[in-house]
């Protein structure tokens, strides 16, 4: 699916304007994004059908593309797992991110806050957890902070084995 995202990009970049062109909003989901899609719309239905029955229905949210905000009590989709590119490194060398906030990706004037997307190396903050204010960001960082928790406790469990 990857490959035919990238491919249907590139085939739409000469019907675009040229500012819209080199937007990462402008790409399709890759495989991984649609995956996290399918889970969270999969479990929606399932919300929706047992709405219906009144009993809720028997599934995790938090194993069906959702992650839990403890700074803002919600739940938040997960648009990719961790540690998983957006694009290829060709796409990515089109695209740069710019942010006319004062305070670097606070407001829907940073294109990444608006495209509900993390930011990147390519945005002004450079995704620099010390000077970037992008709450998917920050989330991002933190279910990535969280996974890394969970393996170093996993790999501590495994050395008390020995």
């Amino acid at each position: 699916m990857s490959d035919i995202r990238y491919r249907h990009w590139i085939s739409s970049m000469g019907k675009k304007s040229a500012a819209s062109v080199h937007q990462l909003k402008t790409l399709p989901p890759t495989s991984e994004a649609f995956v996290k899609n399918v889970k969270r719309a999969h479990f929606q239905a399932c919300i929706w059908r047992s709405a219906l029955t009144g009993e809720a229905p028997d599934m995790d949210s938090l194993e069906n593309g959702w992650v839990f905000d403890d700074d803002f009590g919600v739940l938040m989709p997960v648009t990719l797992p961790p540690q998983t590119e957006i694009a290829p490194a060709a796409v990515m060398k089109l695209i740069q991110r710019g942010c006319s906030s004062e305070t670097p990706c606070s407001t829907e004037r940073c294109g990444c806050v608006a495209g509900q997307m993390s930011c990147s190396a390519f945005c002004r903050c450079r995704a620099e957890i010390r000077t970037c204010r992008n709450r998917w960001t920050l989330l991002k960082q933190r279910i990535e902070d969280a996974n890394d928790s969970d393996e170093d406790e996993s790999n501590d469990e495994d050395d008390s084995d020995d």
